[in-house]
């Protein structure tokens, strides 16, 4: 997941949820629910370890989570269904555009030496060079797009769809989400966050003064000495947006979602052990693979049972749960997919009702530069939001090794699933509100 920015939305609807709580999951079950996922997330860390997008960790894990749901009944079904994915997407980019903004300063000092036409050709392709890259950087890190995937090598992930079902007919069905892969160690982040900010800031901003000075010279005719000073400071910044992650390093991913993996199980294992069944809602949990290549988890899952949930009848809402490590950051996402997706108002609303009713009303937040496997969700037509708890600085176990197990929040966790639960029994009695 990519949260680096979280903008809070001042004017957030307010939580208007009057009723009294309406769980019937004892506290003791919860807490033991807490206790077997803290205890779950450790296991999976040490002793599956990292978990590569589309590589074999990733699938263990899933294997090892679909038998707990099912030796221990607390899933009716579950299922491993298989999608390909470039596992380099989302920030695989780096490289690629590290490389064009260095030969495209590298042809600046080469139209200085050049006359004539080779001028103008070097002119010309450092403006390709600058528009290319910065297409691929808005497409790949802010829309998620898989523009540049067909380059990269295939590999197969998988997502685990599994089902609680209801005693009657199913009217309504909640979808409770973690992403089950880790990310690639983002090493500027390690350096410092800000760090990694003004790296790709000023490359932004050296892409930018590039075009802008190499149209000039086109219109002079000339390429000034100075023009090259200027190139030559963004250059060790193109040069370390090459380092921007390390392909070697997958970090263990505790709080960054394994959190949000083990409270949907979470979910399920309440209601099982709880003897709760609803007569005509099913709850379901999905466990997606490749988040961190580019919600390509979420996408696969959504275009493949999009048609079926909008034909079936049965009213649907889709909740991920994302990063639940720090308290005073536990927000609903409004917005979504760098602010450019808006979440279902009805589910926003359903989780306005439940975190009131837990003693907590939470604030709406948008994902200003980054996304959520909701996002996907949403952009396939479903009604989606998310509840994540992650300090939008960002945290500074974000995407490092940092994120271990004994770097995990009881307390905020606790609170994430006290809120799914109270989620599920609103949704059971009234639905999502328009």
């Amino acid at each position: 997941m990519i949260i680096m920015c979280r903008v809070p939305r001042t004017n957030a609807h307010p939580c208007t949820y009057n009723g009294r709580s309406l769980m019937r999951i004892s506290k003791e079950t919860r807490d033991a629910a807490v206790d077997y996922s803290l205890n779950s997330i450790k296991y999976i860390c040490e002793e599956i370890g990292p978990r590569e997008s589309g590589m074999p960790n990733e699938r263990k894990a899933q294997e090892w989570l679909k038998n707990e749901l099912l030796s221990n009944g607390w899933a009716d079904e579950a299922e491993i269904e298989d999608f390909r994915v470039s596992r380099h997407g989302l920030v695989g980019f780096t490289k690629i555009v590290s490389v064009m903004l260095v030969l495209a300063a590298a042809l600046q000092f080469a139209a200085y030496f050049a006359g004539g036409t080779a001028q103008i050709v070097c002119h010309a392709v450092t403006i390709f060079l600058c528009a290319l890259a910065l297409l691929v950087t808005v497409a790949e890190f802010l829309m998620y797009k898989p523009f540049i995937d067909p380059l990269l090598p295939k590999t197969m992930s998988s997502n685990v769809y599994a089902k609680y079902h209801s005693s009657g007919e199913t009217k309504r069905r909640i979808i409770f989400s973690g992403h089950c892969d880790s990310a690639y160690e983002w090493t500027l982040m390690k350096i410092k966050p800000a760090f990694m900010i003004a790296v790709i800031a000023l490359c932004v901003i050296g892409v930018l003064a590039s075009v802008a000075l190499v149209i000039a010279n086109l219109v002079r005719g000339v390429t000034p000495v100075w023009s090259l000073v200027l190139t030559s400071v963004f250059i060790p910044f193109y040069v370390l947006l090459w380092f921007f992650c390390t392909f070697k390093v997958v970090v263990p991913g505790a709080n960054d979602n394994l959190t949000g993996v083990l409270a949907s199980v979470a979910v399920l294992k309440c209601l099982k052990e709880s003897g709760v069944r609803f007569e005509n809602t099913e709850v379901a949990v999905l466990l997606t693979g490749s988040e961190e290549a580019g919600l390509r988890g979420a996408f696969a899952w959504a275009r493949k049972h999009k048609r079926e949930i909008m034909n079936d009848g049965t009213e649907t809402v889709f909740v991920g749960l994302e990063t639940l490590r720090d308290w005073d950051h536990l927000n609903i996402y409004n917005r979504d997919l760098t602010g450019t997706v808006a979440h279902d108002a009805g589910a926003v609303k359903l989780l306005d009702k439940a975190s009131a009713a837990c003693g907590r009303p939470l604030k709406h937040f948008s994902v200003f530069f980054g996304a959520s496997d909701a996002a996907a969700v949403t952009k396939e037509g479903l009604r989606a939001t998310c509840l994540a708890g992650m300090d939008p600085t960002p945290a500074d176990y974000y995407h490092n090794v940092k994120d271990t197990a004994d770097n995990m929040d009881r307390k905020t966790f606790a609170l994430g699933l006290d809120i799914a639960l109270e989620a599920t029994e609103i949704f059971d009695r009234e639905g999502a509100p328009e």
